[in-house]
């Protein structure tokens, strides 16, 4: 058990049946849209189940694109981890620029609709969304569409700041910061962390293990909050899963940039709290710089 449940990484869902889709206005023509999210292991929590109702586009001239689920869809979010994203919806949809997206959720802190179980808890915690059921997660974040033209996006969700559950509250406030990438200029970074360093040993644990990723060839490593201030602080960050096959932690990043990074590894990351705590600040190693993302290629860095 980790000492605090701080930490939660990308999140991802699928939505693969039973919608409808409107629009208001437009030419006529079509596109064709495919729309996927990104998704990752969760630390600290057992199950996320997040209810969704529909996705919304929202064109330039104001004219909303409705695709409206028949039926809510309850997704239990870890179910798909370990994948690089989950496919929303692969229809045509009407061709012209667009402004933003909404992803429509039923998340008003009742366990009956969206919820999170953390490790050893008696049963679920409802998550809240601050204002969803009139706004649910909006991306405002352009892009195109030309008719008879195909275009691949997802959504990445980075949740390693924005889910809390405050000490003596019914329920956990969900706040994701949302990226829409186009699938066709990322790169991914992907790896095992040796079982060794994740376990640590009898007499020095590895507490709370994590892999930190920064944009720059030799990045300093520091955590979101503490030393926040610094010139590098993290892309994104993950907890690696145990991969049984290798007796070895599996971690992955996706939808980055072509650039270089660096990958830092921590058992401190239980200390990248807001605030940061007065003493004990985190340390990394190995720290691995000149790590080079391509568009559509994965790259291999092991941990040992």
């Amino acid at each position: 058990m980790h000492r605090s449940f701080k930490r939660i990484v990308r999140l991802g869902v699928l939505i693969v049946s039973g919608w409808t889709l409107s629009a208001c206005g437009g030419s006529g023509s079509s596109g064709q849209m495919s729309l996927s999210v990104a998704d990752a292991p969760v630390d600290g929590a057992t199950s996320v189940v997040v209810k969704f109702t529909g996705v919304e586009l929202m064109q330039s001239n104001g004219n909303p694109v409705d695709i409206n689920f028949t039926q809510p869809k309850s997704i239990d979010l870890l179910n798909q981890s370990n994948t690089a994203s989950a496919q929303l919806f692969n229809q045509p949809i009407p061709a012209g620029s667009y402004s933003s997206i909404r992803l429509m959720v039923l998340a008003d802190g009742n366990p009956s609709n969206s919820y999170i179980t953390l490790q050893g808890a008696s049963g679920p915690t409802g998550l809240l969304i601050p204002s969803g059921a009139q706004t649910g997660l909006k991306l405002v974040t352009g892009f195109n569409v030309s008719a008879s033209g195909v275009v691949d996006y997802t959504i990445d969700f980075d949740l390693r700041k924005s889910i809390t559950c405050p000490g003596g509250q019914s329920s956990c406030f969900l706040q994701p910061a949302l990226r829409l990438v186009d699938n066709t200029t990322v790169g991914n970074i992907q790896g095992n962390v040796s079982a060794a360093l994740f376990t640590g040993t009898s007499t020095a644990p590895c507490i709370a293990p994590a892999v930190y990723l920064y944009s720059g060839a030799t990045a300093t490593p520091q955590g979101y909050y503490y030393n926040g201030s610094g010139p590098y602080p993290p892309v994104s960050s993950k907890v690696p899963t145990l991969d049984t096959a290798t007796n070895s932690y599996y971690y992955q990043f996706t939808f980055l940039p072509p650039g270089s990074y660096t990958v830092a590894y921590t058992c401190d990351a239980d200390l990248d709290t807001n605030p940061p705590p007065p003493t004990s600040p985190m340390t990394f190693a190995p720290v691995i710089d000149n790590v080079s993302v391509v568009a559509t290629q994965t790259t291999t860095v092991d941990i040992q």
